[in-house]
């Protein structure tokens, strides 16, 4: 009798040793979780795929504990289940990828309270994740910038692992890896220091699966040389002459377009290309009097050159010259233009005085003074033609003109930034729908804005530190002489506030324009 009840002992002592046993290669061979008072253990795989058996197995570390209860859940999926006979094993088979949340709960009969465990199932999707699409920002970059890639992905995995390498043009290797959710992601790009073609490749993984894409861009120079104008044509046409002028155009890079005015009148739109053009252009007969003649050349990067000519048609001419006083006016100043006779006795009775075409003070001689034969001019930056026009009283009439170049130092001056053409100020609340919102930039430089060089508006959100949306903005909107630009972009708002401003606006020398601070805008 005593040695049957050793034997039955040491047999129910094997017996606890192998569950131990078994609980314990068990528990190594998968994911363990666990509280600081252990009544059970929980097992289960961290991760998973769709469509693919998970194992749920909870093992008591003391008798006495009853109502086991399965729950699995995230923002789509519920499923509970109370577990009644041992062992204590639920099988799910996950249909769509995501994060889920298994919560193991049983009560302890020993000591009369509910022992709850919590953990996390990572469930992957079996098609590869998709690179939908890839967009740069700026979409053609320049020496200097940093570029940031949009990728939009495209899959039911809740995580995705994106790889991005390459070689800049400096011979630099780019590496940039990310965990991201699906959706929008974006990638920025150190600042590349040297031109020419990058190749990068782009590749998305979750789980086992992987999808990939290779993108290629050309980094450019700066180019902010805009084109050449040159005009062959007389300053003074007879009385039914025929005007007539040839034009040249010159650019380093590659032309785009010239557009021709004659008195206020558009008489050319034209797109071209190459590096040179030439053409030869009649206008045919006009008035007695003055006309004016403008040209505006463009090349590829949207670099801009205006030449501005007026043109007199009468019977006889007067001989004067033009000057400027100083003769290296700076921007900001103010000069005097001077008509400076040719000769001798000669009453001028109507004296004009244009600048880039566009008259800016008129004197005209009465009860038997002449005209006054100067004029005071604010000076502004970037290239300006400088004419006058001068009757005499001996029934003459005259023209002459100069050129001359002002250092542009300042950056483009900010006019205005709407949203949904609605003007956005600095002092009060500025409030727009939700939905797709146009922001609009206004811009000014005397010297010419710059359309290769392009505007981004920034975009953000609440009290949030870092702006969550980079956008680039494209020209809207250009004057004729190519001085007032306006810049545009759409993006789509959802209900909150946002700080908004607006970086990068350049003009043709390269000069950037003064910090104008963030806009508040409530979209509701």
């Amino acid at each position: 009798m005593y040695k049957f009840l050793k034997k039955a002992r040491i047999t129910r002592l094997v017996r606890f040793l192998l569950v131990i046993l078994t609980i314990f290669l068990f528990t190594s061979c998968s994911t363990t979780t666990s509280t600081d008072t252990d009544k059970f253990v929980v097992s289960y795989p961290n991760v998973s795929k769709v469509n693919q058996d998970v194992e749920i197995r909870v093992d008591p570390l003391e008798p006495g504990l009853s109502n086991i209860w399965i729950r699995i859940e995230n923002e789509s999926f519920e499923k509970a289940k109370v577990l009644t006979n041992y062992p204590y094993i639920d099988t799910w088979k996950p249909e769509k990828g995501g994060f889920y949340k298994v919560t193991v709960s049983g009560y302890s009969l020993t000591e009369g309270k509910w022992h709850t465990k919590e953990g996390t199932i990572t469930v992957f999707d079996v098609i590869p994740p998709y690179i939908e699409d890839i967009r740069m920002i700026p979409e053609k970059p320049y020496v200097g910038d940093e570029v940031l890639l949009q990728l939009k992905l495209k899959s039911e995995n809740p995580v995705v692992d994106l790889s991005l390498s390459g070689k800049a043009p400096s011979s630099t290797w780019l590496n940039y890896t990310t965990t991201s959710k699906p959706g929008y992601v974006y990638m920025r790009l150190p600042q590349l220091n040297a031109s020419g073609d990058v190749e990068l490749f782009v590749k998305s993984r979750a789980y086992d699966s992987e999808d990939a894409t290779k993108l290629v861009f050309n980094v450019r120079q700066v180019d902010r040389a805009a084109p050449t104008i040159n005009v062959f044509t007389k300053t003074f046409y007879p009385e039914n002459g025929d005007i007539s002028f040839t034009l040249k155009l010159y650019d380093n890079e590659e032309l785009a377009r010239y557009v021709v005015e004659f008195d206020g009148q558009k008489i050319i739109d034209e797109s071209i290309n190459g590096r040179t053009f030439e053409k030869a252009v009649l206008i045919g007969k006009k008035d007695l009097g003055t006309h004016t003649l403008n040209i505006v050349a463009y090349d590829k990067e949207g670099n801009m050159a205006h030449f501005a000519k007026t043109i007199l048609v009468g019977s006889a001419a007067l001989s004067f010259e033009v000057e400027i006083s100083p003769s290296n006016p700076t921007a900001g100043s103010t000069a005097v233009i001077a008509l400076v006779p040719q000769e001798k006795n000669v009453t001028y009775t109507k004296v004009v005085f244009f600048v880039d075409g566009k008259a800016i003070k008129t004197s005209t001689g009465s009860e038997g003074e002449p005209a006054i034969t100067y004029a005071l001019w604010d000076v502004e930056e970037g290239p300006h033609t400088i004419t006058v026009y001068a009757e005499s009283a001996d029934r003459r009439a005259g023209i002459a003109e100069t050129v001359v170049s002002v250092p542009d130092r300042n950056g483009p001056q900010f006019i205005a930034l709407y949203a949904n053409d609605r003007e956005l100020k600095k002092d009060q609340a500025n409030y727009v729908f939700p939905g797709l919102v146009t922001f609009k930039i206004k811009v000014y430089d005397p010297g010419g804005v710059s359309t290769s060089v392009l505007p981004r508006l920034l975009i953000k959100e609440d009290e949030f530190a870092g702006f969550y949306r980079d956008l680039q903005m494209g020209p809207d909107e250009i004057s004729s002489d190519g001085k007032t630009v306006t810049f545009s972009v759409s993006t789509t708002m959802a209900l909150g506030y946002y700080y908004v401003t607006v970086i990068n606006v350049q003009d043709l020398s390269g000069n950037a324009m003064r910090d104008i601070g963030n806009f508040l805008l409530y979209v509701q």
